[in-house]
């Protein structure tokens, strides 16, 4: 992995961490911005949820700095539902259903988890932000998915890379065309 801070045309800074790999001549880069997300506006379970997003995007959202818990609170701001999240209970030690991975980060209400009732199994991000543990076969929350990685492709020129082909055109805007990197 490399941090790469990327120049748009307008001089703006942004940086992204990368993974690299070469391919004659060629450096083929899989981008993941973390606060990639997509909320889904129907009321489910968190399994159907779970496999919902695993089939058309990547998988439930995970949480694992500020900046992506203020993000996906934007979202579920936005229409005012409590949303699930990818955060389960897996036989007392919570889980991140993407990759399985234990959270290293948590941003739990007062008083939570409290497993009311014995079986609060999943995580969803209430009306308030904070995360609630709550029973798994609730049907009535929306759902917010991590959206898959975007993957650009670029030529190797010194220090510098250009941009040949980006295949995510949501992400490509004329006015404000990649000009170069530089590495930290």
């Amino acid at each position: 992995h490399r941090l790469v801070k990327y120049v748009l045309k307008h001089g703006s800074w942004f940086e992204l961490l990368i993974t690299i790999s070469c391919k004659t001549g060629f450096l083929s880069v899989i981008l993941c911005d973390s606060h990639d997300y997509v909320l889904v506006q129907e009321r489910t379970f968190w399994k159907e949820a779970r496999d919902f997003c695993r089939k058309h995007y990547i998988d439930l959202a995970t949480v694992q700095t500020d900046e992506e818990w203020i993000e996906l609170n934007k979202i579920r701001a936005k229409y005012g539902s409590k949303t699930w999240i990818g955060l389960y209970d897996d036989v007392n030690s919570w889980r991140w259903s993407f990759l399985n991975e234990c959270p290293t980060y948590a941003r739990w209400d007062t008083n939570q988890p409290d497993n009311y009732g014995g079986d609060q199994d999943c995580v969803m991000l209430h009306s308030n932000g904070y995360w609630h543990d709550e029973d798994c076969d609730l049907k009535c929350f929306f759902f917010v998915c991590k959206i898959p990685c975007k993957y650009f492709y670029f030529r190797e020129c010194c220090n510098c890379f250009w941009v040949l082909i980006l295949n995510q055109p949501k992400l490509h805007q004329p006015e404000k065309r990649w000009i170069s990197t530089e590495y930290n």
